[in-house]
């Protein structure tokens, strides 16, 4: 069991790494991935206690929902490696990697996930050969997240990376993220930044492939409003319904084929788990026009009805807004096939009549 006490951390938090007495690399922090027990040099090993943060005391207030967040216009001077809404992208979509660089730190990620709970560990590291002082890092959680969070050290040493463990609960369907604000003094630069972390509602999925005869009878049970809504989503970034499809699985929403007649839809389901609700399933049936890619209807079903509206706008939000890498314009796709006669007692022919 990833959870039990026993596996939380081998070594005492924040324990911080040998100081390199060889050439730098080019990536000082190309061990984020590795074991996650790092040595100290001698003398500078920093102790921590735990301090737990409620995620009951901050609302989604809190979170402006912006990829970086000044606290006073101007006071940063030091610029970020990287575009940060791209990086809180990708951590959406996978589990370790860097949230955040500038000329003097890296701050990774590496987490793991099962049912409502989730450890994240951040990695920071200071890339140069002075330290970096007056660090702080203070979790701003949603009021559907429950989080507790290790101390950081005041000081991070030349060339070394600290860890800071973070426990998650989610308490139930939102859509509000959590925010790490962070600050560190190299030399005369104060640097103060807040960064989205990665502890989404995709998060708490997980794949549920089902059968026809499952689907239909929660499609059935789940008759309309609130506990299944329906919009017509425009504005949304042109794509094949294979690419689509792998959007969908790639935010642990399991596509089921052949359970819609028509081959321009998608139906699909997940399962979503919090500590209030716990596992809910939930169903999803997408309707595009070949000849217009920039809109669809999408219908969303679950047992919840704030779990209803909140995925659907999630999964909304992921196909008109979600960052992309510029490539190549690709060729249109071939106009669909004509849709096939299909028997009345075929699955695909029982979905029809229900939708």
């Amino acid at each position: 069991d990833h959870y039990s006490t026993e596996q939380v951390l081998s070594q005492e938090n924040g324990n911080l790494s040998q100081v390199d007495q060889q050439p730098p690399s080019a990536d000082p922090l190309s061990d984020l991935l590795g074991p996650l027990a790092i040595e100290g040099p001698p003398g500078a090993t920093v102790q921590y206690e735990n301090s737990a943060v409620s995620g009951l005391e901050s609302g989604p207030d809190v979170v402006d929902g912006s990829a970086i967040v000044p606290v006073e216009v101007g006071t940063n001077t030091i610029q970020p490696i990287g575009n940060i809404a791209v990086r809180f992208h990708a951590l959406c979509l996978k589990d370790s990697g860097v949230l955040y660089e500038d000329p003097y730190i890296q701050i990774g990620i590496k987490a793991e996930w099962r049912a409502h709970q989730g450890r994240l560990v951040l990695f920071l590291g200071n890339k140069n050969t002075s330290p970096l002082v007056s660090v702080q890092a203070l979790i701003l959680p949603p009021a559907h997240l429950k989080m507790e969070v290790s101390l950081v050290p005041d000081t991070i040493p030349p060339r070394a990376q600290v860890q800071c463990p973070l426990e998650v609960v989610n308490l139930r369907p939102s859509r509000d993220v959590a925010v790490l604000d962070f600050s560190y003094k190299f030399g005369t630069h104060m640097v103060n930044i807040k960064l989205r972390l990665p502890a989404v509602l995709n998060k708490f999925l997980q794949p549920l492939p089902v059968s026809a005869e499952e689907f239909f009878r929660q499609w059935r049970l789940l008759s309309g409003p609130p506990l299944k809504l329906q919009e017509v989503v425009r504005g949304v970034r042109p794509m094949a319904l294979p690419e689509m499809a792998n959007l969908l699985h790639s935010y642990r929403i399991a596509i089921s084929p052949g359970l819609d007649p028509n081959p321009n839809n998608l139906v699909a389901s997940t399962t979503f788990y919090s500590e209030n609700t716990r596992a809910i399933v939930c169903l999803v049936r997408i309707e595009t026009d070949p000849a217009d890619r920039t809109q669809l209807r999408m219908t969303l079903a679950s047992g919840d009805p704030t779990l209803t509206f909140e995925l659907k706008e999630f999964i909304k939000e992921q196909l008109v807004s979600i960052p992309t890498v510029a490539q190549a314009p690709t060729p249109a796709p071939p106009a669909a096939p004509p849709t096939p006669q299909i028997p009345p007692n075929d699955p695909a022919a029982l979905l029809a009549d229900l939708l």
